[in-house]
């Protein structure tokens, strides 16, 4: 396929330098399609947008979302690692606690397995010609599951709450440098703005689903949270034991599309291998799992596995202050005798990746593949 110029001229009009910028990589074969799907996203661009101008350069169209369909009036269990902490969007650290608030809560964007954002509680969002200034404008008619309209009052509130030192909330992690408190404004009731403490060209990612804690709650939360589980999601609150377990159903008032099935039920586990023990019990339907973890699954016919690529890795530690290991030598004999290949074929039935002495996985844009292994 060739260029369609005068199409993608008429598309070029009124976009920004930046997004130009990023169109002129793509024409000149500086960036593949999926680069340019995923940067074009960032910037805020339309994936039906980004399918166009694909399209016009002759790299195909951007991919479509999708979503699994289930039964109406089914209920699904799901074996859950038990959360380590009182549940507060805030403070939560634990993977039992995040899979909590997905259920209730929603982001102003959402990150998928291939990295291309995808509007949430915000419809759009763009930066200012620096990268300083990031605006987003928001969806309207989102109610929360108290009653009230999610408007930017409960925006500029919940980053605040995450944003201040004084939360001790577990997204300073992201926010520290790079947000402070007070520097999320409102412009009008839809409309905010992100006043960052220095340019940046990934902002959209800091207040996203891969920034856990960054659910949008009310203005007015003060805490609590176990006791309401408020949020905008398609799920909202039936039973919640601290220890036990959780139960959720249908959000019948969701601005999007309704949930399947009516219900959720998640049991807490301790351990792995009672999930795994449950799993092949038929006590629940689901359960996530490693690779490792899950070994005596992976050819086991009665179930359906569905492999997602992440960062969990296997690590070997080692004093690199004292004897014998701070000699280099010693370090690098030990990597050298370690048969990877046959470990990834062997030890994880081929369901990983090689490591590559590196805390950057495969996984990561910013890992850089071209460095031997």
């Amino acid at each position: 396929m060739k260029t369609n110029y005068r199409i993608l001229d008429l598309m070029r009009r009124n976009r920004t330098p930046l997004e130009n910028h990023l169109i002129d990589g793509l024409v000149d074969g500086r960036i593949s399609r999926r680069e340019f799907v995923r940067h074009g996203s960032l910037l805020g661009l339309s994936l039906p947008l980004l399918s166009r101008i694909g399209l016009a350069v002759g790299v195909g169209a951007a991919p479509s979302l999708a979503f699994a369909q289930g039964a109406p009036g089914a209920t699904i269990r799901v074996a859950c690692a038990v959360p380590t902490a009182t549940i507060d969007p805030v403070t939560i650290a634990d993977t039992g606690g995040y899979i909590m608030l997905q259920q209730v809560g929603e982001f102003l964007c959402f990150d998928g397995p291939d990295l291309v954002l995808k509007p949430m509680l915000a419809e759009s969002w763009a930066p200012n010609t620096d990268g300083t200034v990031w605006t987003f404008k928001l969806r309207k008619g989102v109610k929360f599951h108290s009653g009230g309209e999610m408007k930017a009052d409960d925006v500029v509130a919940s980053i605040d709450r995450l944003a201040d030192p004084a939360n001790s909330s577990n997204a300073l992690s992201v926010f520290t440098g790079l947000l402070q408190k007070g520097a999320t404004r409102k412009v009008d009731d839809y409309t905010v703005e992100f006043h960052l403490d220095a340019p940046n060209g990934n902002f959209p990612y800091m207040v996203s689903s891969d920034n856990y804690n960054a659910i949008i709650l009310p203005a007015s939360y003060n805490g609590d949270y176990e006791k309401s589980f408020d949020g905008t999601g398609p799920f909202k609150l039936d039973t919640y034991t601290a220890k036990v377990g959780a139960s959720f159903v249908r959000n019948n008032d969701y601005w999007g599309e309704k949930a399947l099935p009516d219900r959720t039920e998640f049991i807490f586990f301790a351990d792995r291998q009672p999930q795994i023990l449950a799993l092949q019990g038929g006590q629940v339907d689901i359960s996530g799992i490693s690779a490792l973890a899950g070994i005596g699954l992976l050819n086991d016919p009665n179930f359906n596995i569905i492999s997602l690529k992440s960062s969990v890795h296997q690590q070997l530690h080692m004093r690199c202050d004292s004897d014998p290991f701070k000699d280099p030598r010693v370090r690098r004999a030990i990597a050298l005798s370690i048969d990877r290949k046959k470990l990834v074929a062997g030890l994880m039935k081929g369901r990983a990746q090689e490591g590559n002495d590196s805390p950057f996985a495969p996984v990561y844009p910013s890992t850089d593949l071209s460095v031997p292994q």
